[in-house]
């Protein structure tokens, strides 16, 4: 299967900011449901209610960056405050407190999930999906300044084009939001608290500027809470349906040997077809249809060969090539020892009973999610017992090696041994540095980001 490793990746990381920040150029879309009941934030700088359209936090914390008096800034200067329905009122509180609105879901909400950084305004492709397949191009080219425009023909194409069938769409940069149609049908008003954001207060700052340079630390401890899921089954993803420009399509979406996937060099005709299946998608599937979940598969995939694989190359090591070769081959013995029967040694055999310890052989019925984690375990499987037969060390290390380069999971740049005030820093929009996506190491809440910014680019205006 061509692609099974980036759709096995957009699988994992689903609704996870942790892998959702480093894969952040996402090509999928997936059906999605909020279901009844669940609390959900707005921050405005008005008591006003919301109508038409509301951006929603999962996090309380998420919604309070929005909660206070609109300055009437550029874009380049909002950082991530995208706009959280017009964060333009006409008559602010004349002190620096802003107003959280608390609602509950009216009802299941039925949503698009865009997956990868998808509100991130950067021009390094987090927007690629969104602009090029879901709005055809209609939006004029921008970040910032295009979000009224963007969640407008959301609303658009989910009354028109998807026949009324989705309610919105679940978006994720620092935090996941939802870009929701309707509010004062689909949510129950709970309550408006006129509240301060600490994290804005007057006073001396990191920057002697009056704000701080980076992140509050609230924001920071609630999102990073979420970097390995949105947590209480608040989402439930639907991972048999669903859409990906990584499948079938023919599309060259790494040009030149970009690191990243990326959409802007083609046609528009070329990315129809992809346009047409997720409005089949729309119109055939509905969110709540039971599925399996595949990414709970995902999960026990990685948890099994991830830290095995790593542990595989030791970084430093006093073995010669001989006793080197000889740990390799001892790991993996141990590892595949469920799998061989001694009596005929059949290695196919073995790669079969491997292959299916997680994922059932697909049959011709079976989901793209199905087939992709059966390719994916089988390459795992099969790398295994090739290296396991090796003879040449360099040989041995190198099929490793293309093999973890091939999985690319984000895993495998996971801090460890780190103190409750810190966090596993990475590029997290619009803040980090190449040096934390290559390199991420513990950050102190209060303290993160105040070195060089330079993984993102300059926020688009």
């Amino acid at each position: 299967m061509h692609n099974a490793n980036h759709i096995f990746n957009a699988i994992h990381a689903s609704m996870r900011l942790w892998g959702s920040s480093l894969h952040h150029n996402g090509m999928s879309f997936f059906l999605a449901t909020v279901p009844e009941g669940i609390q959900l934030y707005h921050g405005n700088a008005r008591s006003d209610p919301i109508k038409e359209i509301g951006w929603m936090a999962f996090e309380p914390d998420h919604a309070m960056v929005f909660a206070r008096p609109s300055r009437r800034q550029s874009p380049s200067k909002l950082q991530d405050e995208h706009l959280q329905h017009a964060m333009a009122p006409e008559d602010p509180p004349a002190d620096d407190s802003g107003f959280l609105h608390t609602f509950v879901t009216a009802k299941e909400l039925r949503l698009i999930y865009i997956d990868g950084t998808s509100a991130g305004k950067s021009q390094i492709g987090t927007l690629d999906s969104q602009d090029r397949i879901l709005f055809n191009d209609t939006t004029l080219r921008g970040g910032v300044g295009m979000e009224d425009q963007r969640a407008k023909a959301v609303c658009r194409i989910a009354q028109t084009e998807w026949k009324g069938r989705i309610d919105g769409v679940i978006r994720m940069a620092a935090g996941f939001e939802i870009i929701l149609c309707d509010p004062e049908v689909n949510l129950v008003p709970v309550q408006v608290t006129q509240v301060r954001h600490p994290g804005f207060t007057k006073g001396p700052h990191k920057d002697g500027k009056g704000k701080p340079k980076g992140k509050p630390g609230e924001l920071l401890r609630a999102v990073t809470s979420r970097f390995h899921g949105i947590g209480g089954e608040r989402v439930r993803v639907n991972y048999d349906h669903f859409v990906t420009a990584y499948y079938s399509y023919n599309l060259d979406l790494f040009p030149g040997d970009s690191r990243v996937p990326r959409l802007t060099h083609l046609a528009s005709e070329q990315l129809q077809p992809i346009r047409d299946n997720l409005t089949h998608l729309v119109l055939t599937h509905n969110p709540n249809d039971r599925s399996v979940n595949w990414q709970a598969v995902a999960d026990l995939i990685v948890e099994k060969y991830g830290r095995f694989l790593h542990g595989l190359l030791p970084r430093k090591h006093h073995l010669g090539d001989s006793d080197l070769r000889e740990f390799i081959v001892t790991q993996i013995d141990r590892l595949m020892a469920p799998f061989i029967d001694v009596r005929s040694e059949d290695d196919e055999q073995a790669i079969k009973l491997c292959s299916t310890q997680f994922v059932p052989l697909p049959t011709d019925n079976s989901s793209l999610a199905h087939r992709t984690l059966y390719a994916v375990n089988h390459r795992i499987c099969s790398t295994m017992m090739a290296v396991r037969k090796g003879t040449d060390l360099r040989t041995m290390v190198s099929t490793i090696r293309d093999l973890m380069g091939y999985l690319d999971w984000t895993a495998w740049k996971e801090c460890r041994g780190y103190h409750d005030d810190e966090f596993c820093a990475i590029p997290i929009w619009p803040q980090g540095s190449r040096k934390d996506y290559h390199h991420p190491r513990p950050q102190k809440y209060d303290e993160a980001y105040q070195g060089e910014n330079d993984y993102w680019g300059p926020v688009w205006d």
